[in-house]
């Protein structure tokens, strides 16, 4: 028994020895710093790999919006010139009655300035690459102002409406003026050499299709600016919104 409670001390006194020797207490202090530096390295790998994301997240958002703007100061280019065109197509319309009984007085600058307008067409579309991309992605959803997202789909919405709008003048003055261009005397007479532009216009205010046609073009839409000022103005808004934000 005393043997067996010697030895007891003596491995009680051993083991403190170990504990207590300074070469264990340094491995030990090694131990908790480097794992305290994996522990660390794990959580800053962690918060930086966020960092990055999300900033990654925020720069292809950027960059995204930066197509949507240059897309719709085209789309806003394209509606100028409808709205233009539009208007052009009028003023040569009302210019035109008023001397539709005696088109030998009319200017001849006006005349060479209006030129065929009734005979020419011009197509236009609208541009939704860049919306069409940042909707089938995720992009959409990583865009903090919900308010800009509803805006910018406004935006593209009063694009659609603008074509629409100048599509209903466009086919309007296409099949008027198909009814006058189907008449075979009107076929016979283009066919002619060296028309002029009064007797052309002379000779389309002689046939009851012409007339209707130029009244037609002259009273369609009867503020066409105001319709496509106030489409340009709310996709000048969503512009200036993108401008501020990123």
């Amino acid at each position: 028994m005393r043997i067996n409670q010697q030895l007891k001390e003596q491995m009680k006194k051993k083991l403190k020895e170990i504990i207590t020797s300074p070469t264990t207490t340094r491995r030990l202090g090694d131990f908790i710093c480097n794992f305290t530096a994996v522990v660390l390295g794990i959580i800053i790998t962690f918060i930086g790999s966020d960092m990055i994301q999300e900033h990654n997240k925020k720069k292809e958002v950027t960059q995204a919006l930066q197509l949507v703007k240059s897309e719709l100061l085209i789309n806003k280019e394209i509606i100028e010139d409808m709205r233009e065109l539009e208007i052009f197509n009028k003023q040569g319309a009302r210019y035109l009655l008023q001397y539709k009984d005696r088109i030998n007085e009319a200017s001849s600058d006006s005349l060479n300035y209006y030129n065929y307008f009734l005979f020419q067409s011009s197509d236009f579309l609208p541009l939704t690459d860049a919306m069409e991309m940042l909707s089938a992605s995720s992009l959409m959803q990583n865009i903090e102002s919900k308010e800009l997202v509803v805006q910018i789909i406004q935006a593209y919405a009063v694009i659609k409406n603008s074509h629409k709008f100048y599509e209903g003048f466009s086919k309007t003055k296409e099949n008027m003026t198909a009814k006058l261009t189907d008449r075979q005397d009107f076929q016979e007479f283009s066919n002619k050499d060296k028309i002029t532009l009064r007797e052309t216009w002379n000779f389309v205010f002689n046939l009851p299709e012409g007339l209707a046609a130029i009244r037609q073009i002259s009273y369609i839409h009867d503020d066409p600016q105001l319709t496509y000022n106030h489409h340009l103005e709310l996709i000048d808004e969503t512009i200036k919104r993108i401008d501020k934000e990123y």
